[in-house]
């Protein structure tokens, strides 16, 4: 799945879920493993082929200039809802805010 592509966000992006194993909290220690051509500009494309919540795919879209990232995973159910989150975002908040009021 193609999350972004000629893409750099430029607001505070977070994970939608928590996550088992989520690498939220140790992201200022991965950060010093960061490949050096990715600090120096010269890495493109991100691939993630775990994503779960998406911590470090969130940190480097919003550090790097990555123009195109892709992400993956084993669970079939949390790529469809960051499918839904990219195409239908409207009407998954419609959706949630029907939900609310029941």
């Amino acid at each position: 799945m193609v999350i972004a592509k000629n893409f750099l966000i430029t607001e505070y992006a977070r994970p939608f879920v928590k996550w088992a194993g989520g690498k939220g909290q140790l992201l200022n220690t991965l950060e010093r493993y960061y490949p050096l051509k990715l600090l120096q500009g010269e890495i493109k494309r991100y691939i993630e082929p775990f994503v779960g919540g998406g911590a470090v795919l969130f940190n480097i879209l919003q550090k790097f200039n990555i123009e195109e990232a892709y992400i993956f995973d084993i669970n079939v159910d949390l790529i469809n809802a960051y499918k839904v989150i990219k195409f239908n975002v409207d009407e998954l908040v419609y959706y949630l805010k029907s939900l609310e009021i029941l």
